[in-house]
């Protein structure tokens, strides 16, 4: 019966990334910022694997990437409002690092996406005035993370009861137990 909510998770999510203006296709990622005080951010969903390896993109110099760096632990956490479903994933971040996979990444984004990871100053830099940022032609900071889940939390809000359930893999594949919400 658990394997039916995976499903559901798997379905949602993928279902993300076609369909417009899903609610799932954003969420929040959440990393360990200095001085160990976590830092939350909404990413946009690019890519979700059978697996359940996420993908997103970001400009290399943000303080995510960094973050990463120092404590590939990551959260993310998408919320569907009309269905009241609640996914958290727990795993480990990584930086892609394949030229390969960053040009196909790069070539299959649109152009006004691209001005995103081409702007002169870093993501967070101080600046007098929204008229300041510039954009540079020819140099970008486009950068692709992948994280590899390790634990999944399925919380569902109903009006009779709640239900969560957790998900973690051995060897056998993904292991599920009921929490109480």
């Amino acid at each position: 019966m658990t394997n039916l909510y995976l499903q559901e998770i798997k379905s949602e999510l993928k279902l993300a990334l076609t369909k417009r203006n899903h609610p799932l296709k954003f969420c929040v990622l959440g990393t360990l910022g200095s001085e160990n005080i976590p830092q939350l951010r909404i990413v946009g969903l690019r890519k979700i694997t059978d697996d359940f390896k996420f993908t997103f993109y970001t400009d290399k110099r943000s303080a995510k990437v960094t973050q990463i760096q120092n404590n590939p632990k990551v959260n993310l956490l998408f919320y569907h409002p009309e269905k009241k479903l609640q996914i958290k994933i727990n795993g480990i971040a990584s930086i892609i690092k394949d030229i390969g996979i960053l040009k196909e990444q790069w070539l299959n984004i649109t152009k006004r996406a691209k001005k995103d990871y081409t702007t002169m100053f870093a993501p967070g830099s101080k600046i007098k005035s929204p008229e300041e940022i510039t954009y540079l032609k020819e140099k970008n900071f486009f950068c692709s993370v992948e994280i590899k889940t390790d634990t999944i939390e399925y919380l569902k809000l109903r009006e009779e009861s709640h239900f969560k359930v957790h998900f973690h893999q051995d060897i056998n594949g993904w292991v599920s137990e009921f929490l109480v919400p």
